[in-house]
């Protein structure tokens, strides 16, 4: 099988198709006997769900609230006009396969700065709409960010047997979906994992969506899934962000030579991830430096370089050895926001094609490629067993209440970062939040 019919595999069997309605009754699901009893008051729901499987029959009752707690972006504008409500619809599961959490914790990150302003809009609005099975452009306010998470199993669907309720979990939810900067978020199986007893509901709620930025660049946009990373000699620029980092750690579990490029503030940081070699990039023989440790396989740029400014590395990649760039600052859904669902992919092909003429790089057997995050069932599940094993940690910067999320948001926004930004649920910032509205 080819490299990219891998790849295509691997990215849509992970994602969960299923029509949805904005219905808080629990759906029948074919080919399984599942029966359900819904019971609204002004506080609860109550849900009775029988399944029969073969000779087995059993019988679970869950409770939670119609209503939850969550910041909502009610129009595309600025971090300033999320509104946190208490009356916001709790999520339902709308597959056998999904499971509904109550958050403990949860990260920022610089996609939910960027969405709340409207980005990527067009390209996520037609997946969501694709998702459902519409003709018709699916509502998308009032609309929930956030990304990963932490936090406890408090229903699951019947054809959920990893996970129990009450099992602690880590998890992460793509970007076309509700986010879990809410009290409850509803996502598939295939995107959670028990969180690691030695890990604080903080440090695991940071963990998946860098970790899957990463993953999903070096193994299927680099092709590290089809070929081992062993002795390759990989250059991840900006290695103190949390995906530069993530990357780092996992390249010295697969076997790879790593050098990184950070300022001189940031070394002892880095240093703690294991790479062979530092850079300090704003040292006057950090070209150099760069050039006695390359030739490269693999340039990850998790610092978000200009694109215009991509070329300049190109020398630095081996030739004739399907060596790759790939940048997370991929012009994707700029282009589709800018130009239109098929205007946009018609501008992508063009931006990913020139750059690769201009720099050379096809003339030496090597490719710029675009990385982003994709959320892949087999990565979580590596990640979550590296956590387990204290083999990949992401540090943390500061920790904010869920009362303060805009303080939080400012500080992602404001970039440099260190670490990962984090929201607690804290029991007074949700008995405050509850008392909103």
């Amino acid at each position: 099988m080819s490299q990219s019919n891998t790849i295509f595999r691997l990215v849509f069997r992970s994602f969960p198709i299923s029509p949805s309605k904005n219905t808080f009754v629990v759906r029948t699901i074919r080919r399984r006997t599942l029966t359900t009893s819904c019971i609204t008051t002004a506080d609860n729901m109550t849900v009775d769900i029988t399944e029969t499987d073969h000779n087995t029959e059993t019988t679970q009752t869950q409770t939670w609230s119609s209503k939850m707690i969550a910041w909502q972006a009610h129009s595309y504008s600025t971090i300033d006009d999320l509104v946190l409500t208490s009356n916001a619809r709790s999520p339902t599961m709308v597959a056998a396969h999904e499971v509904l959490v109550r958050v403990k914790a949860s990260s920022v990150n610089p996609l939910d700065v960027l969405m709340a302003e409207g980005f990527g809009q067009v390209l996520l609005g037609t997946i969501r709409q694709a998702e459902q099975l519409s003709l018709h452009k699916p509502v998308e306010f009032p609309l929930t960010l956030g990304r990963d998470f932490c936090g406890e199993i408090i229903a699951k669907g019947v054809k959920v047997k990893s996970f129990n309720v009450g099992d602690v979990v880590m998890g992460v939810v793509p970007p076309f979906h509700q986010g879990c900067h809410s009290e409850f978020v509803a996502v598939p199986e295939g995107l959670i994992a028990k969180k690691p007893d030695h890990l604080t509901n903080e440090e695991a709620a940071g963990l998946l969506y860098t970790g899957m930025t990463a993953w999903s660049a070096l193994k299927l946009v680099g092709g590290l899934y089809v070929m081992k990373a062993t002795n390759k000699n990989i250059l991840v620029i900006g290695g103190s962000g949390g995906v530069g980092n993530c990357a780092i750690q996992l390249l010295k579990h697969w076997g790879a030579k790593v050098t990184t490029t950070c300022d001189s503030t940031a070394i002892n940081l880095v240093k703690s991830f294991g790479p062979d070699n530092i850079i300090d990039y704003t040292a006057k023989d950090a070209r150099q430096q760069l050039e006695e440790h390359g030739k490269y396989d693999i340039i990850l740029d998790a610092a978000g370089i200009s694109y215009n400014k991509i070329g300049a590395y190109m020398p630095l990649l081996k030739g004739w050895s399907c060596s790759t760039f790939i940048t997370l600052r991929s012009p994707l859904l700029h282009n589709t926001d800018s130009y239109g669902l098929v205007g946009g992919m018609v501008k992508n092909a063009i931006d990913l094609l020139v750059p690769n003429i201009l720099s050379g790089a096809v003339f030496k057997g090597s490719s710029i490629r675009w990385g982003t995050f994709l959320p892949i069932e087999c990565g979580v599940k590596e990640l979550a067993k590296l956590a387990e094993e204290k083999k990949i940690l992401i540090p943390l910067e500061k920790t904010f209440k869920f009362m303060d999320l805009k303080d939080a948001y400012k500080r992602v926004q404001d970039g440099h970062l260190r670490g990962k930004v984090i929201i607690t649920f804290d029991k007074p910032s949700m008995d405050k939040a509850r008392l909103t509205n």
